[in-house]
């Protein structure tokens, strides 16, 4: 069973400005899966075959910053081409997060081209359990 979400548009709208603007910010910009779990938020970025030393990650106002350069690929003038999609350059990326977040905390680690960016909530973000007191 799937859930259905209302259609709203403003929120579409303002979903075209919330990563530098949209799509065309991320013509050029790895993919990004954003969770959220009780204690953290977790960002995987692709980014295959880059020097995870040369991504820089910043977290200011509770927005995700991402820049960095792609390997430049050395192009044959003599071949002719009959696709080439190997992308590369510079890259910026910014995402709002879903929570507040504690960046003195954050870790970052980098496996099989994939930079997993773990950043715990700020208490104040943690859900609270109460417990409710039943008198008869």
């Amino acid at each position: 069973m799937t859930n259905l979400i209302r259609f709203t548009p403003m929120r579409e709208l303002e979903r075209l400005f919330e990563d530098d603007f949209g799509f065309a910010s991320r013509i050029n910009s790895p993919q990004v899966n954003l969770y959220e779990t009780d204690n953290e938020v977790v960002a995987e970025v692709s980014v295959p075959g880059m020097d995870p030393k040369k991504v820089n990650v910043e977290i200011e106002n509770n927005v995700l910053h991402l820049r960095g350069e792609e390997q430049q690929v050395n192009e044959d003038k003599g071949k002719d081409y009959y696709r080439k999609e190997i992308r590369s350059g510079m890259f910026a990326r910014s995402i709002a997060l879903p929570a507040e977040v504690d960046a003195d905390k954050v870790r970052a680690t980098y496996e099989k081209g994939i930079l997993k960016i773990e950043m715990p909530k700020s208490e104040r973000a943690k859900p609270k359990k109460v417990t409710v007191d039943i008198k008869s």
